[in-house]
């Protein structure tokens, strides 16, 4: 899988809900950084999410920018309540996500 692929199925499994899914494509040492949460490692992530799991969500791809290392995406992620544009850097190392920074207006959730 490419990186741009691996970074739109993490997206798409995100929405769905399959955290079981995202295990898969995130590196153990996974660096998450985001306005409401940071993350140190791959489980820490997904014991949040586990947590706290998110209802299923459509997304709606904008943009796509890829260098060597870097894939960022921006999508919008569409919920019955409205929709947000999210920005979602992706870095890699041995076919899985070491780290994302994602970034988006935090107001949405206030």
């Amino acid at each position: 899988m490419s990186h741009q692929e691996l970074a739109i199925e993490f997206i798409k499994k995100f929405c769905a809900g399959d955290i079981e899914g995202l295990a898969l494509l995130l590196s153990k040492n996974l660096q998450f950084k985001g306005p409401l949460f940071q993350f140190n490692s791959r489980e820490a992530y997904l014991l949040s999410l586990k947590q706290d799991p998110a209802q299923p969500a459509d997304y709606r791809v904008i943009s796509i920018t890829e260098s060597p290392d870097h894939i960022s995406i921006f999508y919008d992620y569409e919920k019955n309540e409205g929709s947000i544009t999210i920005a979602q850097l992706f870095r890699f190392k041995d076919q899985k996500i070491c780290e994302i920074l994602i970034v988006f207006d935090g107001r949405e959730f206030g």
